[in-house]
């Protein structure tokens, strides 16, 4: 069951897609024959040495090995079977052939993908060269020789139940591998987005279903698997000195009109911000003032860039480091992202007053205060010209109780995405007095006023009549699903052609957006299941050939060209469990590197996890 790369894009028009996502032959054949091996040794230890020449006893073990291959081949064909990982189209959820990287300059850890040097045929399309940090956007050449780590590592081994769907019906967002309909010896690794029987649409980067009568409704992930598929976009532990030593803005500000005694500033290590709030609300908002990466020639001889004196920041969008994995270039990703979240760790230093949070979308406010006396939690919805919006029943605030009560430290995270905002404490999902779902405007774009940043500062946290210590902070953002199809002419978010200076216009400067028609000229697209069929998607959107891509529809006797972009039941292998061996680590000495074959044996155990 050898997999192999098929490519869906034109050469032309970005980099390849990775579309075949897990291969199973040599790691099956790995625990068959490691359980063979085991069996073998027990039933050879049990033979007692006079017996040695007993053709009795050797019948006896021959038997025993015999039985012992039937159970492992049961064992693998039934229950479980180990597969790897070799394309990253289930990045960053699970990696397939992937460098690990450390950022030289603001030492964040990240991953980018290599696939290309995965070898096809003989041959490798190409090397990764170059890889781009998530946080500070430096692009860093990577020399292989002096650093063996450098150097890609295979995919992830993970353990895949092969009988789980006997016992119940697959779920949304499972991870599930299958035969592809197009080639039914090759594997694919996906989650399962659509279920059968429904009519699934894809807009705006959120997963709708459609009834009968053209109403749609979100689909919302569980928390758990939202904290899984989020993506991260920044964290403040991780700021680069070459950019301190510029006076480089930091992307937590102060953001009111109270005094200056009460404004929110950062201590002399600039790891933390505290605040002595008064009577008015005072908000710490983020800004995304990310370097760009052309500027860092610059930033390293010691100049800051211009246009830096002339923004507030940039929009946040579907960006994916893993990808950024060719020499000089820099993914800017294709379209916004309104669905966030942000984590903090806050020291409450009184015993009263409030503690603020807010995460903006489409210049919506979505709030949530707590009382430090009590732990009650309030949200609340406002639109942009302040206006009191409802939930989805119809009441305007939300009440909780939570565990915040007087002085203390608690890890603190607010989400808003699929259209609901959920709230944990200390890792604890916050169980409100009704629904935090809501229905959005019909058409959301970001917004913002010299008055109100709206979607410029899209996230805050803040006080009132309280002292805070935050840190920490960490901003993150939903899965964005790209509303595509195989036909060449709708590969794009877009219903026209979007250039890349645009783009980047859009993103930086909000006083166009309530021109420009980028926003909505997003694509909406829609796929039919009829029954035993599921729609399967990657968690790596751009670069994924998943089931958007698999049929260009028109078929009168299917509906769809052959491959069908859905898996027929019958072509489930099972649902993937846990990463049980990720890649290990080769000697740090490029010489003992060499001599150990370049085979990484140090145990990576930090990326052994269950699948979510």
């Amino acid at each position: 069951m050898n997999a192999k790369n098929k490519e869906s894009n034109d050469p032309s028009r970005r980099r390849p897609r990775q579309g075949v996502s897990v291969k199973g032959r040599h790691a099956g054949q790995d625990a068959v024959e490691s359980a063979v091996a085991t069996a073998a040794s027990i039933f050879a230890g049990r033979r007692r040495p006079k017996d040695a020449n007993n053709p009795s006893a050797s019948r006896e073990t021959v038997e025993s090995i015999a039985v012992a291959i039937i159970l492992a081949f049961l064992f693998r064909g039934f229950v479980a079977e180990a597969f790897v990982i070799p394309t990253g189209s289930m990045a960053p959820t699970l990696r397939g052939r992937h460098m690990d990287i450390v950022c030289p300059q603001c030492d964040f850890e990240y991953n980018t993908g290599a696939s290309m040097e995965n070898v096809e045929d003989g041959h490798a399309r190409g090397e990764v060269t170059v890889t781009c940090c998530p946080i500070c956007n430096f692009a860093l050449p990577l020399d292989k020789t002096v650093n063996p780590n450098e150097r890609s590592f295979n995919g992830d081994r993970i353990l895949v139940s092969k009988f789980a769907y006997q016992l119940h019906e697959p779920e949304r967002w499972d991870i599930i591998v299958f035969k592809y309909p197009g080639n039914a010896k090759q594997n694919y690794i996906k989650r399962l987005v659509g279920l059968p029987g429904e009519t699934l649409r894809i807009r705006h980067g959120d997963i709708h279903t459609v009834d009968a009568d053209g109403r749609a409704s979100i689909v919302r992930k569980s928390p758990s698997k939202l904290k899984a598929m989020m993506h991260l976009v920044d964290d403040s532990n991780h700021v680069a000195p070459a950019l301190k030593a510029l006076a480089w803005p930091s992307r937590w500000q102060s953001a009111s009109s109270v005094s200056e005694d009460h404004q929110w500033r950062q201590t002399a290590d600039e790891r933390d911000y505290i605040v002595q709030s008064g009577a008015d609300d005072t908000w710490l908002r983020y800004r995304h003032l990310a370097p760009r990466p052309a500027d860092w020639g610059a930033i390293e001889a010691g100049f800051r860039p211009q246009w830096l004196d002339d923004t507030e920041g940039a929009l946040i969008v579907d960006y994916y480091s893993y990808n950024d994995a060719r020499a000089g270039g820099h993914e800017t990703g294709s379209a916004w992202v309104g669905d966030l979240a942000f984590e903090a760790n806050v020291d409450v230093q009184s015993d009263q007053g409030e503690l603020l949070l807010d995460i903006v979308e489409g210049g919506t406010h979505y709030i949530c205060r707590i009382d430090v006396a009590s732990g009650k939690a309030e949200l609340s919805i406002k639109d942009f010209d302040g206006v009191e919006q409802t939930f989805e029943d119809g009441k305007s605030i939300r009440t909780a109780a939570t565990s915040v009560n007087g002085q203390g430290s608690h890890d603190i995270r607010l989400s808003n995405c699929d259209d609901q905002v959920l709230l944990w404490i200390n890792d604890k999902l916050v169980d409100f007095d009704g629904p935090t779902s809501y229905q959005p405007l019909a058409d959301v774009v970001p917004k913002w006023s010299p008055e109100d940043s709206g979607d410029m500062a899209p996230v805050g946290i803040g006080g009132k009549n309280v002292n805070l210590t935050v840190r920490n902070l960490r901003v993150l953002r939903d899965i964005y699903y790209l509303a595509q199809e195989s036909d060449a002419r709708y590969q794009t978010e877009y219903v026209r052609n979007i250039w890349n200076d645009e783009l980047y216009e859009v993103i930086y400067d909000p006083r166009i957006w309530g021109e420009t028609t980028v926003f909505r000229d997003r694509r909406t697209v829609e796929f039919t299941l009829d029954e035993d069929q599921f729609f399967p998607l990657g968690d790596n959107s751009p670069q994924s050939k998943d089931a958007r891509l698999w049929s260009d529809g028109g078929s009168h006797e299917t509906g769809y060209h052959s491959p069908p972009p859905y898996v027929k039941r019958e072509l489930l292998i099972g649902k993937a469990l846990v990463v049980y061996w990720p890649h290990g680590w080769r000697p740090p000495s490029p010489t003992l590197s060499r001599m150990t074959g370049n085979y990484a044996f140090i145990p990576n155990f930090g990326q052994m996890k269950f699948i979510r």
